[in-house]
C-alpha cells in the first residue's frame, strides 16, 4: 500500500470539477460556508458505500454491475433535472442569511448523499483510487477497509470545505434581487447540464 500516492490521487479526485463541487458551490451559494457543511458530511457518508463496493468488487468484476450503475445513474439525471428546472423556473429575489427553512440541516445532508451515490463515475474513480493506492485486493483486509475510507472522506471534506468557503466569499456580494435570479438562472442551466451528462453516461452504461 502507497498511503501517500493514495492520499494525492484522492485529493485530485475530490478538486476535479463534478457533481459534487457544482453541488457544494450551489449550496453554499443559498445558505453559506456554514449550512453547506452539513452538505459536505452528505457527500462524505455517500462516498462510503460506494468506496465498499469499489473495494469489494475489484476491477475486473466492474461490468457486471452495469444495469444497477445505470439506475443509479438514471434517477440521479431526473433528480438533476428537475434541481435545474426549479432554480429556472423560480428564481429567487434574495438570498437566505439565517437557518432557512428550505435549507434544513437534515435536507441538506440527504442531498450531498444522493449526489455522490447517484454519480455512476464514482465507483469508476474509486477503483482508480485503489489502483494507485496499491491497496492489497486479494482478499478482504480491515486495514486497507479502513484506511479507504478515511483517507475518501478526509479529502472529500476537506476539498469541499474549501470550495464552499470560496464560494461563500463570493456570496457575500450578491445584494441586488436581479444578481441572485442570475445566479439561480446560471446554476440551474449547470444542473440541467449535469443532468444531460448523466443521462449520456446511464445511456452509455446501458448500451455497454
Amino acid at each position: 500500500m502507497d498511503l501517500g500516492l493514495l492520499i494525492g490521487v484522492c485529493f485530485v479526485a475530490s478538486l476535479s470539477p463534478g457533481p459534487a463541487v457544482l453541488s457544494t458551490v450551489e449550496t453554499s451559494l443559498r445558505y453559506g460556508a456554514r449550512r453547506a457543511l452539513w452538505h459536505t458530511l452528505g457527500l462524505a457518508a455517500g462516498e462510503m458505500p460506494q468506496s465498499m463496493l469499489a473495494l469489494a468488487i475489484a476491477i475486473w468484476m466492474t461490468g457486471q454491475f452495469t444495469s444497477a450503475r445505470a439506475v443509479v445513474a438514471g434517477a440521479g439525471a431526473l433528480w438533476f433535472l428537475y434541481l435545474g428546472a426549479g432554480l429556472l423556473v423560480r428564481p429567487r429575489e434574495v438570498l437566505p442569511d439565517g437557518q432557512g427553512l428550505e435549507g434544513s440541516a437534515a435536507r441538506l445532508f440527504w442531498r450531498g448523499v444522493w449526489v455522490n451515490f447517484s454519480n455512476p463515475k464514482t465507483v469508476p474513480w474509486i477503483l482508480v483510487i485503489i489502483q494507485a493506492g496499491r491497496l492489497p485486493t486479494d482478499g478482504f483486509h480491515l486495514s486497507s477497509l479502513l484506511t479507504l475510507l478515511a483517507v475518501t472522506v478526509v479529502s472529500e471534506t476537506t476539498v469541499m470545505s474549501f470550495y464552499a468557503f470560496l464560494a461563500d466569499r463570493l456570496r457575500r456580494h450578491l445584494r441586488t434581487p436581479a444578481i441572485v435570479r442570475a445566479v439561480d438562472r446560471v446554476t440551474g442551466l449547470l444542473w440541467l447540464a449535469l443532468a444531460g451528462l448523466m443521462a449520456w453516461q446511464t445511456w452509455e452504461l446501458v448500451r455497454a
